[in-house]
């Protein structure tokens, strides 16, 4: 979660962008979270049963269990309580979140499929990427055709847009 100051020096949030897709595996991966919290919980009750907490391996291990899932937990209800729904694009002639692209890298005259995504859905690995990164940001509202540079932390990368798939 981005907070921004506005003007007046008000805290305002900036609300994470999600697909129907990606709020949908984030709120059965909450699902998971608060489930497995009750397995960690009788594993610690399990645990105490063994005596001495304080040489107690077991015990140690699913308290820090506990700790991550916590954290994991309120990380995603924080998204979930301040997201907006990216809508389906209605210009199929242009670049938006959930586009799929034939790009060519003008450097190396290499042409991938990309697909931009939101932060949540980002896997550059699987050439899904960001809107807001380096390379999804400049693609933003392009068309078939158009060319555009980015800084990469390999340095510009110069792409052309050859396809909205």
């Amino acid at each position: 979660m981005l907070h921004i100051h506005n003007t007046e020096g008000v805290v305002v949030m900036k609300k994470t962008l999600m697909t129907e897709a990606a709020l949908t595996k984030l709120q059965l991966e909450f699902d998971e979270l608060i489930e497995k919290r009750h397995q960690i919980s009788e594993e610690i009750k399990r645990a105490r049963g063994f005596g001495d907490l304080s040489e107690n391996a077991e015990y140690h291990a699913a308290r820090e269990a506990q700790s991550h899932n916590e954290t994991d937990i309120l990380k995603l209800k924080e998204i979930l309580e301040s997201y907006e729904l990216v809508p389906e694009p209605s210009d199929k002639n242009t670049i938006t979140i959930s586009s799929k692209i034939k790009a060519k890298y003008l450097d190396s005259n290499e042409i991938e499929i990309l697909t931009i995504v939101t932060k949540i859905e980002s896997d550059p690995l699987n050439n899904m990427i960001s809107n807001e990164s380096p390379i999804g940001s400049v693609l933003m509202g392009k068309k078939i055709g158009d060319k555009v540079e980015a800084i990469s932390p390999n340095g510009i990368v110069r792409i052309e847009v050859l396809e909205i798939l």
